[in-house]
């Protein structure tokens, strides 16, 4: 769990017992996500994106970007998809933290990014929803709303649902 006190806590979830911590140079914000290795992904108000160690909460990497409050979400190949204020999109190999492409939208990106059948749909201040290959980060579509999205969408069935604030709940088809 993230703290305002610029850590990353991993907690015992039967005990309650702290297991280690991370200290970033700024507030955690961001949800951390775990790799099917045991590797926890996480940025921080730092403009930085860690990976560590699930284990012992030793880094293996971080990646320098900007301010962000975009949780990363995790391919199944290890790719690791965050979003960030400068306005991108990036994709990182979860392995080296080297980026593999990086999208600019027109807005700041505070949500968290969905994958899903090869397409990571991520919404934007600028009122769009972008759907991008996630092996290239070219655009397959995007769906401008009435609001900015700054929530993760979420992929149920064909349709990509997302909420922005304009107030109003969106249902697409995700071709």
């Amino acid at each position: 769990v993230g703290s305002n006190d610029d850590k990353l806590y991993a907690i015992n979830g039967k005990s309650g017992v702290k297991l280690w911590e991370f200290e970033t140079g700024s507030t955690v914000q961001s949800s951390p996500a775990i790799g099917s290795d045991g590797t926890v992904y996480v940025g921080s108000d730092d403009s930085k994106v860690y990976a560590l160690n699930g284990q012992t909460g030793v880094k293996k990497w971080e990646f320098e970007m900007y301010v962000l409050l975009s949780s990363p979400a995790i391919g199944a190949d290890g790719t690791v998809f965050i979003g960030s204020f400068n306005k991108k999109v990036y994709a990182l190999d979860g392995e080296t933290g080297s980026m593999v492409w990086k999208f600019s939208t027109e807005g700041m990106i505070w949500g968290t990014p969905a994958i899903f059948e090869g397409v990571c749909y991520i919404g934007s201040m600028d009122h769009n929803l972008y759907a991008l290959d996630i092996r290239t980060g070219t655009e397959k579509w995007r769906y401008e709303a009435e609001g900015a999205i700054v929530m993760a969408p979420a992929v149920v069935d064909d349709r990509v649902l997302f909420g922005a604030l304009d107030h109003q709940f969106y249902a697409l088809d995700k071709t």
